[in-house]
């Protein structure tokens, strides 16, 4: 359980700064991103409205565009750029080519992009790593194409540095957090143990008291014959004994979670066995006791906790079933997997209760627990050696009619 907290206390804060790590990496990325596309159009559109330009004659200091804002960047913005324009008629045909800021460039490569973006029907978009713009013009178009490669790369490498240092950070938060979890954890854990601590001192302590008074009864019936007195006493000290003994079995179950024994082990001979020793009380409560154990059944766990979980369910289902009821257990193999199944009828639980009956002390009907003698710690005990073992346990019925309990392993 302790340990279940400390990753869920890891967990929640990784989770919450990896979003918000997501949150300031996408907004820096698609910022510097927008930033660079809108410098890119800025200064196409200069070049659209200044008809084209041969520099360094016509991108001079000074040239203004229209609306008299001088064209993006000026000539140093040209010199840095790769760029090239195209001017074409209505028939499609290239009155004019200019080539001059494109090195290793022939015509045949700017026809290519040409062509992309007069069959692409847009008037801007990107081609590979070219953004380009479209305009119409008296003549015919305007094709004006920039090379944004370097930054393209920049935001490339912009982006793998925000991740390696995202992880790096990650990891140092993960370290941070599990020690901070560790120390955030540990008053839990001493009032864990003191609680366990005491359940076990306690319910030994009171074993003894509770011997003494059920041999004073013994004796006390033998000297006076029965008594009404003494058999309220009996009945309520053997109810005592029963509570004290399943508390024992409680603090005993959570120290042997703490550290499973694990080794394969024949399952078929071990739930057969556990089933057997319950076929005497079923036979005395006038039970119909029904069992299917498929034989070879192997299994890598805790053997004595995987036998105390079959005896918990057959137990509990023995002691809830009704009157001449019907109770069966069965162990299959299911795919990879190993399910135990104990059935019986009677009144059941209704399904909004499903999930509580594994919870310690909880109990669906007082009166009737009082008289069966059930104290709501066995399915605790029971779920808990499910969890241990990574497996899985389910439970279906009917209200009023029958309930089933699957444990899948």
């Amino acid at each position: 359980m302790l340990k279940r907290l400390k990753v869920k206390i890891v967990a929640v804060v990784l989770g919450t700064l990896l979003v918000v790590f997501a949150a300031v990496l996408l907004v820096l990325n698609l910022s510097v991103y927008q930033t660079s596309d809108n410098r890119a159009e800025e200064f196409m559109i200069s070049v659209v409205e200044n008809d084209g330009f041969s520099f360094p004659q016509r991108a001079r200091p000074g040239m203004r565009r229209q609306g008299g804002h001088e064209p993006f960047g000026g000539p140093e913005m040209m010199k840095a750029g790769r760029f090239f324009y195209a001017k074409i008629d209505n028939a499609g045909e290239i009155l004019e080519l200019n080539l001059e800021m494109m090195f290793e460039f022939s015509k045949e490569d700017a026809q290519g992009f040409i062509t992309s973006a007069a069959d692409s029907g847009k008037l801007k978009g990107n081609i590979e790593n070219y953004s380009f713009l479209k305009a119409e013009k008296p003549y015919g178009q305007i094709l004006v194409f920039a090379e944004r490669s370097i930054e393209i790369n920049l935001l490339s490498h912009l982006t793998r540095t925000s991740l390696w240092a995202a992880g790096a950070v990650s990891l140092v938060l993960a370290c941070l957090s599990a020690f901070f979890a560790k120390w955030m954890v540990a008053p839990v854990k001493t009032a864990f143990d003191k609680q366990r601590e005491f359940i076990s001192d306690a319910s030994h302590e009171l074993k003894t008291p509770l011997t003494i008074i059920s041999a004073n009864v013994e004796v006390l019936q033998n000297e006076i014959g029965e008594n009404q007195r003494l058999s309220h006493i009996k009945a309520q000290s053997d109810r005592m004994n029963g509570l004290v003994h399943e508390l024992l079995s409680l603090a005993k179950a959570d120290e042997e979670r703490t550290g499973l024994i694990r080794s394969e082990f024949d399952l078929s001979s071990a739930i057969l066995n556990t089933v057997l020793e319950f076929e005497s009380r079923a036979f005395e409560e006038g039970k119909q006791y029904l069992y299917s154990i498929d034989e070879g059944i192997r299994y890598v766990g805790d053997e004595k906790q995987i036998k105390q979980l079959a005896g918990i369910l057959i137990d509990n289902a023995i002691r809830y079933s009704d009157a001449a009821g019907q109770v069966k257990a069965s162990l299959l193999k299911e795919g990879g997997h190993s399910r135990i199944t104990v059935f019986n009828t009677g009144i059941g639980v209704a399904d909004e209760e499903h999930d509580k009956i594994f919870e310690r002390f909880y109990r669906c009907d007082e009166s009737r627990s009082r008289e069966t003698g059930g104290y709501g710690i066995g399915l605790s005990i029971a779920g808990a050696i499910v969890k241990a073992h990574k497996g899985k346990m389910g439970v279906t019925g009917e209200f009023g009619k029958w309930i089933q309990f699957d444990v899948l392993l």
